[in-house]
C-alpha cells in the first residue's frame, strides 16, 4: 500500500512541477523568439530596373575569319530545308484560316429559323383548337 502511494504522490508532484515551470522545448515561447540563422539573407537587393540593363546588340557581329565555301554550302542546303518547311506550315495555316472566316455565317446567330417560328405557331393553333374541340365536348 505504501508504494502505491508513493507512486501516486510522485505522479501528482510531477504534474505540479511541470505546470509551475517556465516551458521549455520546441512549442514554447523562448523558442519562437530565437534567433534567425546567419545562413539566410533577410532581404535580398532588388535586380536592377530593365533600363539600367546593357541593351543586346541589334546583329551579330561579322566573323573574325572568312567561312570557307564548301561548309557554306552544306549548311545552306539545312537552312533552305528549314525555310521551305517553314513557309509550307505558313501558307497552310493562312489557307485553314482563310477557309474559316470565308465561311463564316452572317446575321444575328441567336435569332431563331423563321421557319422554326412557323412550324410552331401552326403546331400551338392545333393544339388550342383541340383544346377548344376537348371542352365543348364536354
Amino acid at each position: 500500500m505504501a508504494q502505491s502511494i508513493h507512486a501516486v504522490l510522485t505522479r501528482a508532484l510531477g504534474f505540479l512541477e511541470a505546470l509551475l515551470t517556465p516551458p521549455r522545448g520546441r512549442h514554447s515561447a523562448a523558442a519562437l523568439r530565437r534567433r534567425r540563422s546567419t545562413r539566410v539573407r533577410r532581404y535580398a537587393p532588388l535586380p536592377a530596373p530593365p533600363a539600367a540593363r546593357a541593351p543586346r546588340p541589334a546583329l551579330t557581329p561579322p566573323p573574325r575569319a572568312p567561312l570557307p565555301a564548301d561548309d557554306v554550302a552544306l549548311v545552306r542546303g539545312y537552312y533552305r530545308a528549314f525555310e521551305d518547311e517553314r513557309d509550307r506550315v505558313e501558307a497552310d495555316a493562312q489557307a485553314r484560316l482563310h477557309r474559316w472566316t470565308s465561311s463564316a455565317p452572317t446575321g444575328d446567330l441567336l435569332a431563331p429559323d423563321p421557319d422554326d417560328l412557323a412550324d410552331l405557331r401552326r403546331v400551338t393553333r392545333q393544339w388550342l383548337a383541340q383544346q377548344r374541340r376537348q371542352a365543348v365536348a364536354a
